[in-house]
């Protein structure tokens, strides 16, 4: 699984260094339309994906008793992307 998962995220590294905010402002397309959310929007979407199923992991680690448990970000619905300006 490690080596998968070295492969996996090297592979979308090479993608993600290539995002610039005009670009993550862009949208995919499927069978010729473009999605709903904007590339930005997806990659915020999986992020924060990512942090829920770290956040039940936490919640379980302290039901267990775990000590010294690192500080974990909340809540973020409603958070969409907008390059900088």
């Amino acid at each position: 699984m490690w080596t998968a998962w070295r492969t996996i995220t090297a592979t979308a590294d090479r993608y993600l260094e290539t995002l610039t905010p005009e670009l993550m402002q862009t949208y995919f397309e499927w069978k010729g339309k473009p999605l709903p959310e904007s590339i930005g929007t997806m990659l915020l979407r999986n992020i924060h994906h990512c942090w829920f199923h770290i956040g039940e992991a936490y919640a379980v680690r302290q039901l267990l008793g775990h000590k010294d448990l690192p500080d974990f970000v909340g809540d973020m619905t409603g958070a969409e992307y907008r390059a900088e300006r």
